[in-house]
C-alpha cells in the first residue's frame, strides 16, 4: 500500500505593491485559509504556443478563488498582476482532471483540463511543488473527500 504525506508549510504573506511584475518573483507564493483549506496564490508563467510553432511564456498572477454567491466552485483564477483589475480567465477546479509535475523540468506543472492542458512555470522546484500539492488539496475537497486522505495521502 502506497501512502504519501501532503505537507504545505506556512508562508509569511507578502505586501502587494502592484506595479510591474517580474520574474522570478522575489517572494514564494501565498496562502489564504478557507473551509479548512489552503487556497494558494502567486506569479507563474503560462506557456502558449503560436501557429508558427513559436513558445512564449507570459507571466501572470493566479490564484485559487473560494466559491461565492455567484459561482458555487473553486476556480482556479488568471490575472495580469497581483492588483486583479481585471480577470482573464478562470477554470473551474471540478473541470481540472490533473496536476502534476514535469518529469522532465521539476520547475514547471501540468493542469489538464477536459481534451486540454496547460503548462506552467514556478519559479522554483519548491515552489511547483507547493501549487501541485495545494491544488490537488482542493480537488480532493471538491470531490467529497473533506479532509483530503483519500488514496492514502494525508493533508497535514
Amino acid at each position: 500500500m502506497m501512502s504519501c504525506l501532503c505537507y504545505i508549510p506556512e508562508e509569511p504573506a507578502f505586501e502587494r505593491v502592484g506595479g510591474v511584475p517580474q520574474w522570478p518573483p522575489p517572494h514564494p507564493p501565498v496562502f489564504t485559509k478557507i473551509s479548512g483549506l489552503k487556497l494558494i496564490g502567486g506569479y507563474l508563467k503560462r506557456k502558449s504556443s503560436k501557429s508558427d510553432g513559436e513558445v512564449k511564456w507570459a507571466l501572470r498572477w493566479m490564484e485559487v478563488e473560494p466559491p461565492d454567491d455567484e459561482r458555487p466552485d473553486f476556480m482556479l483564477a488568471v490575472y495580469k498582476t497581483d492588483i486583479k483589475e481585471k480577470r482573464l480567465n478562470a477554470v473551474s477546479v471540478h473541470n481540472i482532471s490533473q496536476v502534476m509535475v514535469n518529469d522532465l523540468d521539476p520547475t514547471q506543472f501540468f493542469v489538464v483540463v477536459g481534451p486540454s492542458s496547460y503548462t506552467l512555470m514556478a519559479r522554483d522546484e519548491y515552489d511547483a511543488a507547493k501549487w501541485v500539492d495545494s491544488l490537488n488539496q482542493v480537488i480532493q475537497f471538491t470531490r467529497g473527500d473533506k479532509d483530503g486522505t483519500s488514496d492514502g495521502c494525508a493533508v497535514m
